[in-house]
């Protein structure tokens, strides 16, 4: 052992186990340990290689190996003060030159773990580590730190616009909104409007979610629509099931993935495009319409939406809905055998098609019906009574959205009003005067520029006096199995001749 090693071991206690580089020299070690391991990390705990504390690591590797007797590695403790660092604590800040002050900053600089450069552990001096060997500190592990590497980091789903995409145009002016409108991107396609043209060529290649100009010089602000507005602003043919009242529904029938459902009335195909995205792949949806020309808009709108869904996302949308042109009063045969985990009703005597679709509605599943008046109830629970069903009615509601108001209060000139404390009978003549002149900076959509402090401009806010009042009536009926108290032969032979069975 070399006497730097024995003076070493002698002062801590420590144990060295590595030939010295400098035989004849005494190696002047540091306080603040380190653990020297190898890069792979191999050896950090004694305890994984079988080893006790105390003993000898690393010298069948040809590297030192530093350990406590009975306690482990701990974290080096910061050293003293230095005298400049001492004298420059007690003068002010703005007295210390700017050699100093570049010497603070470096002492003061973190590493790892929060170590400053001055109280970061040295090695020994004079001693080179082996290329497989590294001086590191000993680092805490992060929880859940090792399962955030397995996770995989979100796609990038940007995509921007594509031929075949459906695009949403707006343009708002003054807090109206003056134009929406929906078309598809094609390459030599224009959009033409009142406030100027705009190509398609311009629009391709570009994200959505943009500003872009016009040829009068008006922004339109372009983006992909949601499935609401691509419902509300698609090419109808009867009256469409409103999102309001079609969210309110599902929640009544209580779907989910890889549910089957039966609905009746497709209409525009807006029911059904929820129904689709609420089933997912593995359920289904049988959609019937009697009417040949509502049946063909249905599919056209399904269809769009999927090939849409498939350019922007792209990915496909499941092709989990089968549309049937039929009455689905005669069409025993199209369902027989089958169950559903939910009912939607969109016609206009519903009550004539629950007896059909009764046998096959699971036991406690939701009939969900949308009714536009008040009598259509009526005649709906009227039915469900002459005809005995085991339908239990458990809400009947109508869904009322109010849309606010909420923006800066303007003047008749497109001007901001300022905020004021309340005054009585105060003129104030300069406000006046540039509005007059015209003085006051006005955009192009006729408000301020917005460069006023925060808290200065009074607001309004009141129910929007554009309102979409009553669209239906939503019907939840739940279908369950009466409890039997006794059941007779007479009481059997009764029942069959009654003049509410509706079997006959």
């Amino acid at each position: 052992m070399c006497k730097a090693a024995h003076c070493f071991q002698l002062q801590f206690g420590a144990k060295c186990s590595y030939p010295s580089p400098f035989p004849d020299a005494r190696l002047p070690f540091s306080r603040n340990l380190v653990s020297l391991v190898s890069s792979t990390g191999a050896g950090d705990e004694g305890g994984k290689d079988g080893s006790e504390p105390g003993r000898e690591l690393g010298a069948a590797q040809g590297r030192p190996a530093w350990t406590w007797p009975g306690r482990t590695a701990q974290l080096p403790r910061r050293r003293s003060l230095s005298p400049l660092e001492r004298v420059s604590s007690l003068i002010p800040q703005e007295m210390l030159s700017q050699e100093v002050m570049d010497l603070q900053q470096i002492n003061q600089e973190p590493g790892p773990k929060g170590y400053t450069a001055v109280s970061m552990p040295s090695a020994p001096t004079g001693w080179q580590a082996p290329s497989e060997c590294s001086w590191h500190l000993p680092q805490e592990e992060v929880p859940g730190q090792g399962d955030s590497a397995c996770q995989p980091n979100p796609p990038n789903r940007e995509v921007p616009f594509k031929p075949g995409d459906v695009v949403l145009v707006e343009f708002r002016r003054r807090r109206c909104l003056e134009l929406q409108k929906m078309f598809n991107l094609v390459k030599d396609g224009k959009l033409h409007s009142q406030w100027g043209m705009l190509s398609h060529q311009e629009i391709l290649g570009h994200l959505p979610g943009q500003i872009f100009r016009t040829s009068t010089g008006f922004k339109f602000i372009l983006r992909r629509p949601s499935l609401e507005e691509f419902v509300l602003l698609m090419k109808r043919g009867p009256a469409i099931s409103y999102p309001k009242d079609i969210s309110a529904m599902l929640m009544m029938m209580d779907i989910g993935s890889g549910d089957h459902v039966l609905e009746s009335g497709s209409g525009s195909g807006a029911m059904t495009l929820f129904l689709s995205r609420t089933v997912g792949s593995s359920g289904h949806v049988y959609s019937f319409e009697v009417r040949p020309d509502h049946y063909s808009n249905a599919k056209r709108n399904y269809q769009r939406w999927r090939n849409a869904w498939e350019v922007a996302h792209e990915n496909e949308w499941p092709h989990n809905v089968e549309f049937i042109n039929k009455d689905i009063i005669t069409a025993t045969d199209d369902i027989q055998g089958m169950m559903f985990d939910a009912v939607a009703l969109d016609m206009l005597s519903p009550q004539l098609a629950l007896p059909v679709v009764y046998k096959h509605l699971k036991q406690g599943g939701v009939c969900a019906v949308y009714l536009a008046n008040i009598t259509q109830v009526v005649d709906l629970l009227e039915g469900i009574r002459s005809c005995q069903l085991f339908l239990s009615c458990e809400k009947i509601l109508e869904v009322i959205h109010r849309n606010w108001l909420v923006a800066p209060a303007l003047r008749k000139d497109g001007s901001t009003a300022p905020r004021v404390k309340p005054q009585n009978n105060v003129y104030n003549k300069s406000e006046d005067e540039q509005r007059k002149d015209g003085t006051m900076l006005l955009e192009d959509n006729g408000e301020e520029e917005d460069s006023k402090p925060f808290c200065t401009i009074p607001y309004i806010a009141r129910p929007h006096h554009e309102q979409v009042s009553h669209t239906a009536f939503l019907v939840k009926l739940r279908k369950f199995r009466p409890v039997q108290l006794y059941s007779t032969a007479h009481n059997s032979e009764n029942n069959s001749k009654s003049p509410w069975n509706c079997e006959d």
